[in-house]
């Protein structure tokens, strides 16, 4: 073989070998820490403040297993609750759980919406937004009300067990939620 020849393939095995097979062309970069800081994460809790208390439509404190509620009657339900909101966007809604007395009183009973009393007596209702300023005791009602127009003997010796009311505290993602 001539030198050209030898010089010719020895040139393209090296352009090969830069081009692909093991040589690198390097540009230059830089990285920076962009230093953001740290983000912590809200909280939102609920927990009784102490016992719950059922009154009847004459405001008397009742025990509600011992008691035969009547056409015209109402039973309500106030549980002092110990509401925790914190977070920038936090926004929450209280709810009444586990509260259908049509279970066994049929269309003879109604269960009203829940109220909220904050504890500087401020009335909300239940479909208002909860803030972190309303964080502290916030009063939560739900009234049962016995429809006194009532047929002949309609739901008479019936029974709703009211045992498993509660209340759920849940928050409102942000309006401008990745909804995710």
């Amino acid at each position: 073989m001539n030198k050209m020849a030898k010089g010719a393939i020895a040139t393209g095995v090296g352009i090969i070998l830069l081009a692909g097979g093991g040589g690198t062309l390097a540009t230059w970069n830089q990285a920076q820490n962009a230093s953001m800081g740290t983000v912590v994460a809200g909280d939102l809790n609920l927990a009784p403040a102490s016992a719950g208390v059922w009154t009847n439509a004459s405001g008397t404190v009742v025990t509600v297993a011992n008691y035969k509620v009547v056409p015209g009657d109402t039973l309500t339900y106030t549980q002092p609750l110990n509401v925790k909101l914190v977070g920038d966007l936090m926004v929450a809604k209280l709810t009444v759980t586990g509260a259908s007395a049509a279970d066994g009183f049929g269309t003879n009973a109604v269960v009203s919406a829940t109220t909220l009393k904050k504890s500087d007596d401020t009335v909300v209702s239940a479909t208002s937004d909860l803030h972190p300023s309303d964080t502290g005791v916030v009063t939560a009602s739900t009234t049962f009300t016995f429809k006194k127009s009532t047929a002949g003997l309609d739901a008479t010796k019936a029974s709703v067990d009211l045992s498993g009311i509660g209340y759920k505290l849940e928050q409102q993602a942000p309006v401008a939620s990745n909804n995710s």
